[in-house]
């Protein structure tokens, strides 16, 4: 129940009553404007009543925090014990006058508290303490909260009169006054403490701005930051100590102002007084008054030094492991290189030296003779080829590899390769087709680009299908060209997809019977490299049929040849 306000002059009132309640009300109002002790307030308030009310002693308990119960707010004229029995009581339909009107939300009267059920618990502490009658009124604040309760003790049964109603009713509501504006004060202390700490001794850097982006009031840390005493920053504009371009201030101030973002943030530099530039992270908000209008600006600065040096450190060290670990790839990777060239050598050697060792052993006919020196010729061919392959793939991680670019025609280019694999496309009895506009240039090296369509082309006649079908498709887009190679094969198996490009890596297959020695693993690193040194792509995956597809994607031209070496 909210109790109306005292009106001074109402009929209602003997003239000798509002008098002094007027005197009082203003005694009362003085402490609550000085922000008095809220005990001091409400013993004033009760000595006020009681001086109107004789033989009356009078008390307020207050509502917790919670809300859950009730304590010693003031009472200067009743007796310790009796105020230590019912202090902490809980509202509630049996507790007492106080209890009982908190619980209900309105007056409670017990004219004998020795017959009065609500009055069990509290019976003997009342009476040893010499108080029969209680009047108990519950003080609501503007919200409507119980926020306490004004009680009236006599010491013989009594039942209040309408004089005393009326006064009770007043002095509630100057309880009412007293305890919302300690509460609001306690809120506001709070609130300005809380605002201190968390301003004052916060170790990042905060300040606030006046809406025209100059200092009103800068922290420790902002001071420490800067290099300047706090008194040097007050009045300064934001531009003076950080550097943020005027376009990029008014669009942050209008953002904020114009309720398009609740705050910004933004890397800036921070012009320290001693000179040198510090890298900050700013965090503009804005400030806004109990009508929502715009008031002031709160910025808070981040210190980035340590975190842009420990990322750089990072990164440094990364490309120092990342370094560390190619390194020891390539050195491991050229010990293989070196193992397996070996191997691949001794191969064809062997084959020289003891077709070598037959002829000049053996007296052989003429046709067992040219059969002996056609496979010398053949292992001496193999071994060049090796070599001039190592070479090519030196030159190529090295960047020297010569290149001669121009505009070739990709048609041509294939149907002059295809005829070298024709031993190969007859032992396998595969059909090559080729779907490539005939006005479709690369920009490539024209000796290179027969050897990578060689390597490619002749991979999917060994590796692909009996009796099947490899496709070669070119497609052109305005700054590219898509060469695609296509088999029918059983594909290549996922486990050596990941490696298909590196050195001596065979996934095996269906080699043809014509040749003793049939590859040496270099070739799909080669043409790697070398597609690569061409400004170009290649790579390979399975199609959905199950085939093995090379794509090779080079840089298109318009037939114009511009040779580069």
């Amino acid at each position: 129940m909210r109790t109306r306000p005292a009106v001074i002059g109402d009929d209602d009132l003997e003239p000798t009553d509002a008098s002094v309640l007027l005197q009082r009300q203003i005694e009362v109002l003085a402490l609550v404007a000085a922000a008095a002790p809220l005990k001091e307030t409400l013993d004033a308030v009760i000595v006020a009543l009681e001086d109107l009310m004789p033989g009356a002693r009078c008390s307020i308990l207050i509502a917790d925090a919670t809300g859950s119960a009730l304590r010693h707010g003031a009472a200067p004229n009743l007796p310790a014990v009796y105020l230590r029995s019912i202090d902490g009581i809980r509202p509630g339909p049996r507790a007492g006058s106080c209890g009982t009107a908190a619980f209900l939300g309105k007056p409670v009267v017990a004219v004998d508290v020795r017959t009065d059920e609500r009055w069990t618990d509290y019976r003997d502490a009342a009476i040893h303490s010499g108080l029969v009658a209680c009047w108990s009124s519950p003080i609501s604040a503007p919200s409507g909260q119980i926020v306490g309760t004004f009680a009236v003790y006599h010491g013989q049964p009594h039942r209040p009169s309408d004089r005393e109603g009326r006064l009770v009713n007043r002095f509630t509501y100057l309880a009412s006054v007293a305890i919302e504006h300690s509460r609001l004060l306690g809120e506001l202390v709070e609130s300005e403490e809380l605002f201190r700490r968390s301003f004052d001794d916060n170790p990042l850097g905060e300040a606030l701005l006046q809406l025209d982006q100059r200092f009103e009031r800068v922290n420790a840390a902002f001071a420490r930051l800067s290099g300047y005493r706090p008194d040097e920053l007050v009045g300064l504009p934001l531009d003076a100590v950080l550097h943020v371009d005027p376009g990029t201030s008014t669009r942050i101030q209008a953002e904020l102002l114009s309720h398009a973002a609740d705050c910004v943030t933004q890397q800036m530099h921070l012009q320290c007084k001693e000179g040198q530039l510090r890298p900050v992270e700013a965090t503009i908000s804005v400030i806004r008054s109990r009508e929502g209008l715009p008031s002031r600006l709160a910025l808070n600065l981040v210190d980035l030094t340590e975190r842009l040096a420990a990322e750089i450190d990072r990164r440094a060290r990364h490309e120092a492991e990342v370094a560390r670990q190619i390194a020891e790839e390539h050195s491991n990777a050229k010990s293989t290189l070196l193992t397996s060239v070996s191997h691949e050598v001794r191969t064809p050697l062997q084959a020289i030296k003891g077709f070598t060792e037959l002829l000049a052993t053996l007296d052989l006919d003429a046709p067992r003779r040219q059969e002996a020196l056609a496979r010398i010729n053949f292992a001496a061919d193999h071994l060049l080829d090796l070599v001039t392959d190592v070479l090519d793939i030196s030159r190529t991680e090295a960047g020297v590899l010569p290149l001669h670019t121009e505009s070739v025609a990709v048609d041509k280019a294939v149907r002059q390769v295809v005829p070298l694999l024709s031993s190969a496309i007859s032992d396998r009895d595969v059909s090559i087709r080729l779907s490539i506009d005939p006005g479709v240039t690369v920009r490539a090296d024209r000796g290179r680009l027969h050897q990578i369509l060689l390597n490619i082309i002749g991979n999917a006649i060994r590796y692909g299908r009996r009796d099947g079908n490899v496709c070669v498709v070119a497609t052109p887009s305005p700054t590219e060209v898509t060469i695609e190679i296509i088999d029918d094969g059983p594909g290549i198996a996922p486990e050596y997809l990941p490696r298909l490009f590196t050195p001596f890596a065979r996934a095996g297959g269906a080699p043809g019977p014509s040749a003793p020695v049939d590859g040496y693993g270099l070739g799909l690193m080669l043409a790697h490299g070398l597609v690569t040194a061409m400004d170009g792509v290649i790579s390979a995956h399975n199609s959905d049929g199950g085939g093995a597809v090379f794509t090779i994607v080079l840089p298109r031209t318009d037939d114009v040849s511009s040779p580069r070496s």
